[in-house]
């Protein structure tokens, strides 16, 4: 029974499909996931470098080199002041960083200033 290509060509068309479907898809919504952003002035190279798009390993080195030199990032766009990170890059990632710990309160805990 001949299906018009050879074994070892269907196997590894097979392959590659599933591994779009089970690694490359998936990976597109990692940070869709994300429970609180991620926190810039304590965050190590291993996670900037997963969190942030558009920096590897190399940027966020940099990043972390210059908040050691220079001490913790007031804001967000403080960034642009390390070599190598733009204001695209920052919008890029705006919603998956902060400059502090997010503190993650009920909603019935919450109080709004001034009513007791």
């Amino acid at each position: 029974m001949n299906i018009g290509m050879k074994p070892s060509t269907f196997f590894f068309s097979t392959v590659k499909l599933l591994t779009f479907w089970c690694v490359l898809i998936p990976s597109f919504f990692v940070n869709a996931y994300a429970v609180s952003p991620l926190n810039i002035n304590t965050a190590s190279v291993k996670q900037l470098s997963a969190v942030m798009s558009g920096v590897g390993d190399a940027k966020a080195k940099a990043i972390i080199a210059f908040r050691d030199q220079n001490g913790p990032f007031e804001s967000i766009d403080d960034l642009t002041k390390v070599k190598g990170i733009g204001s695209a890059l920052i919008n890029r990632n705006r919603e998956f960083i902060s400059v502090k710990d997010s503190e993650v309160h009920p909603k019935n805990d919450i109080q709004e200033a001034g009513t007791e």
